[in-house]
């Protein structure tokens, strides 16, 4: 019986053993992430898109409804209008010093709150019939999808008669 018992012990022992190693090991604990690309400009890029669209068309009314009624416009080194009533009236005198203007866009940058074109302007002077290439960047300040701020940039001797 000594030897018998022994047997069965090692044996027990072994099969132990053989449980052991082929009891599956719970599996790490594996963290999934996703990356979310959040496009935080993506509606400040379609204003300028459509900033872009306007200009080129020369669509004078429909460029009015992206400014905020408060908006300051401040041309080249002219003094700041104020309200959407002096911008209509910019437009008037812009429109009455030029028979014809084109506008292409060079480049167009849009971040935060900012929009930044650099237009190349083609237009014939109404006074002369002299026709210009007028290079001018615009700066649009953006709060509540409306163009609250702008500034625009060139050479206003280009533009005399």
């Amino acid at each position: 019986m000594g030897m018998r018992r022994g047997k069965v012990l090692k044996a027990a022992k072994k099969t132990a053993s053989r449980a052991k190693r082929a009891t599956p090991k719970p599996a790490a604990t594996k963290i999934v992430t996703k990356t979310v690309e959040v496009d935080r400009n993506r509606a400040l890029r379609a204003l300028a898109q459509r900033i872009v669209d306007l200009t080129v068309a020369n669509d004078d009314a429909a460029t009015l409804a992206l400014y905020a009624d408060n908006v300051e416009s401040k041309e080249a080194s002219n003094p700041a209008s104020v309200g959407i009533d002096a911008i209509k009236q910019k437009f008037v005198m812009g429109r009455g010093m030029v028979s014809d203007a084109t506008f292409t866009p060079r480049s167009v940058v849009a971040d935060g709150r900012t929009i930044v074109i650099e237009w190349v302007g083609r237009v014939t002077l109404a006074a002369s019939g002299r026709n210009v290439e007028l290079d001018e960047v615009a700066v649009h300040e953006i709060a509540g999808g409306k163009i609250v701020k702008e500034r625009f940039y060139y050479d206003p001797s280009v533009m005399q008669g």
